[in-house]
């Protein structure tokens, strides 16, 4: 009946325990089983579109390649590989919109129709836009389609690695001037309960690489947390100081300083004679076979 968290461990004597119907938590009736069963029989489903695109891409490269001019057949292999690529992640986007809409804070049972609504979409998200989407992280492309998909994105913000997929995107505010490399945990499953509240980087905050954040949490503007750090749930942090550690404490000090580079100087490596002999002879062979005629009349 306790519960602990962190190293040294800390109790927990405060975990919200939310109360629901036992037949939405631990004992489902026949209705929300069917409910279930037919969500996850609906996952096999998935690998069809990516399966379909696949050999129609293959189909377009097939008649490329018969094309008489070479710009051509390039130009329609980019095509298809660009129409691929983009039924993937609008597919993601226009699932999420459907099933899920505009989604708040709130909780949700396991055996809940929006529960299963939501972990097919992840599975959705996960298969078919994560690898695509890992492609362009950093770039503006990925700013753009986490704004449509529901987060929060302010201006001038650096978005670090690990943005290609996010559970709760709605729940995600990061506001003006952030740097961001954390691991948002904007849900959580306790007692067969899903929960879920928004997440808030204030403006000008850094959260390093490595750092957790749960729900409900809100970095103070110009906030600085360490790498690996644990942000724990409902948890604020006042702007304009260093946090730290699992669970999070206040660091004293400035944040220490990126480390600078140091030139590179020549790379140098000693000559093998062995590989000298054996280019020498493949020099001396590729001359003999462009500028020697083959009818000369040498033996060789």
């Amino acid at each position: 009946g306790t519960s602990w968290f962190g190293s040294p461990q800390l109790q927990l004597p405060r975990r919200e325990v939310i109360t629901m119907d036992h037949r939405l938590t631990h004992n489902p009736n026949l209705l929300r089983r069917l409910n279930r069963l037919f969500w996850e029989l609906l996952r096999f489903v998935v690998p069809v579109l990516p399966l379909w695109l696949s050999v129609w891409w293959f189909d377009v490269a097939a008649h490329a390649s018969a094309a008489t001019s070479v710009p051509s057949a390039i130009a329609q292999v980019v095509f298809a590989t660009f129409c691929v690529f983009l039924t993937l992640a609008m597919t993601v986007l226009v699932t999420k919109w459907l099933l899920l809409g505009k989604v708040k804070p709130s909780q949700h049972a396991l055996w809940s129709c929006w529960a299963s609504r939501w972990d097919f979409h992840y599975v959705i998200w996960e298969r078919y836009g994560r690898g695509l989407l890992a492609q362009m992280d950093q770039t503006h492309l990925l700013v753009w389609f986490l704004r449509a998909i529901g987060v929060r994105i302010g201006k001038g913000c650096v978005l670090g690695e690990g943005f290609a997929q996010l559970v709760d995107p709605d729940m995600i505010t990061l506001d003006d001037g952030c740097t961001v490399h954390a691991l948002f945990q904007a849900h959580s499953f306790e007692d067969r309960v899903l929960k879920m509240d928004r997440v808030r980087i204030g403006r000008d905050a850094t959260v390093a690489r490595g750092a957790v954040v749960l729900y409900g949490a809100e970095i103070g503007d110009g906030s600085h947390v360490a790498a690996h750090a644990v942000v724990m749930k409902h948890e604020v942090l006042p702007p304009g100081r260093r946090y730290g550690g699992a669970p999070l404490v206040e660091l004293q000090g400035p944040p220490p300083a990126l480390p600078v580079p140091r030139p590179r100087g020549p790379i140098l490596a000693e000559r093998d004679p062995s590989l000298d002999v054996a280019r020498g002879l493949a020099v001396l062979g590729m001359v003999w076979m462009h500028f020697v005629p083959a009818d000369s009349g040498n033996a060789f």
